[in-house]
């Protein structure tokens, strides 16, 4: 049905969820298994090289059909320093009647409130977004296993609290919270890593923070795509609303009560008290201020004993790092990093184009334009471009670190 055209507004799915969560993951899985429907996507990355962009996009190319465009927003988050981008992109993408719905990865730092405030704004025309637009669900993926770990620190430290003033830069775990606060949908991811009583542990601990939103235990981000798109379970009021705190001030009042405002009533812990970071990190670090991306590149192999021991020892403030590599004595290998708190993975996910040309396999034309965008003489494609974020980083330290585990080519 090459000639179908979408009636009604555009659906769109943010999917919003912490770095690491496993965002890019689900998002993968639900392009693979469209089933005909046709997909545009927005995808977001706080740091300057848009690895997810770049991931996403290689897997539309294996698909027939079923994307029909990857939107890429880079440099800044969508909630907050190129949110007009994103109205932008989204008025561009209802424009394109051949598109039947929209997904949104952000980058681990959106906020749900913010993106979602997006699809209420006017469009490039100046007209309500929201008349051409609108929001399916938003969806927040959750890594069990991280927010486990947390929870149960913060709960071990006993009575005592930090104590924060309106105006000090908030916890970063706090903006977790409100991602799981803010979702019609959540996905708890890695669940693989629990145990039984930790599986029952962290459904409560979600619930007990929004259990207004539908809970998916998945692992590796395998949800079924009728479990996510086109559910139609997002309602501004309820769905802002939706914090089991905010309810529980609201419904705790009986107005045929006297004085119903001092009532004691029965709250869970968890939703009073917003756990935070692990010590180590700092109790006041702000999102927006103390959040660092450092991009590494370099154009020569990497020693992998080497690198082994950087990237496998502690790195301070360091909550994620993700991208490509060039491994010595793996020249063909596209060499693929990914670290998640305490997990380091560095796969090879096939070769670089250089590798194809030097080999007569391919000619210069046949190279894609991302890759010649990326070439240099004489290594061609290859080359190390790795992005690290996290709290205070000390990018030169770093440099340091890597660049001595850099061999001659």
């Amino acid at each position: 049905m090459p000639n179908r055209e979408r009636t009604g507004k555009l659906p769109a799915t943010p999917i919003s969820g912490f770095l690491g969560a496993g965002k890019t993951t689900l998002l993968n899985h639900l392009i693979r298994n469209a089933k005909g429907e046709r997909i545009a996507l927005i995808v977001n990355d706080i740091a300057e090289v848009n690895i997810d962009s770049t991931l996403v996009s290689a897997e539309a190319r294996q698909l027939d059909g079923a994307i029909d465009q990857v939107v890429e927003l880079s440099g800044g988050c969508i909630c907050c320093s190129i949110q007009d981008d994103l109205a932008a992109a989204i008025s561009e993408l209802v424009q394109n009647r051949q598109i039947d719905r929209l997904i949104i990865e952000s980058t681990g730092m959106a906020e749900p409130v913010s993106i979602a405030q997006t699809f209420f704004a006017n469009d490039i025309a100046g007209r309500p977004l929201e008349d051409s637009a609108c929001i399916d669900s938003l969806v927040t993926v959750v890594d069990c296993r991280f927010i486990l770990n947390e929870w149960n620190a913060h709960e071990k430290k006993g009575e005592q609290r930090s104590l924060l003033r309106q105006e000090d830069d908030r916890p970063l775990f706090e903006l977790l919270i409100e991602q799981v606060e803010c979702a019609d949908i959540l996905v708890a991811n890695k669940t693989d890593l629990l145990d039984e009583t930790e599986q029952t542990e962290i459904r409560g601990i979600l619930s007990g923070l929004n259990d207004r939103a539908e809970y998916i235990a998945t692992t590796k981000g395998n949800v079924p795509n009728n479990q996510i798109l086109g559910r139609k379970r997002f309602d501004a009021k309820q769905t802002f609303s939706g914090a089991n705190w905010f309810r529980y001030l609201e419904t705790s009042l009986d107005e045929n009560e006297p004085f119903a405002n001092l009532r004691k009533i029965e709250i869970p812990q968890s939703t009073l008290v917003q756990p935070r970071l692990s010590h180590a990190i700092g109790e006041k670090n702000g999102v927006a201020r103390l959040v660092d991306t450092f991009i590494y590149r370099a154009r020569k192999p990497l020693d992998a004993e080497r690198f082994n021991r950087v990237i496998n020892k502690s790195i301070p403030g360091l909550l994620r790092a993700k991208g490509y590599c060039w491994i010595e004595g793996q020249d063909d290998a596209v060499g693929f990093l990914s670290i998640t708190g305490s997990t380091t993975r560095c796969d090879f996910l096939g070769n670089w184009w250089a590798a194809a040309l030097e080999k007569g396999k391919i000619d210069r034309s046949q190279i894609p334009p991302e890759a010649l965008r990326k070439w240099a003489t004489p290594t061609g494609d290859r080359r190390q471009e790795l992005a690290f974020i996290g709290i205070n980083l000390d990018g030169e330290a770093l440099k340091a670190q890597i660049d001595a585990c850099l061999v001659a080519p």
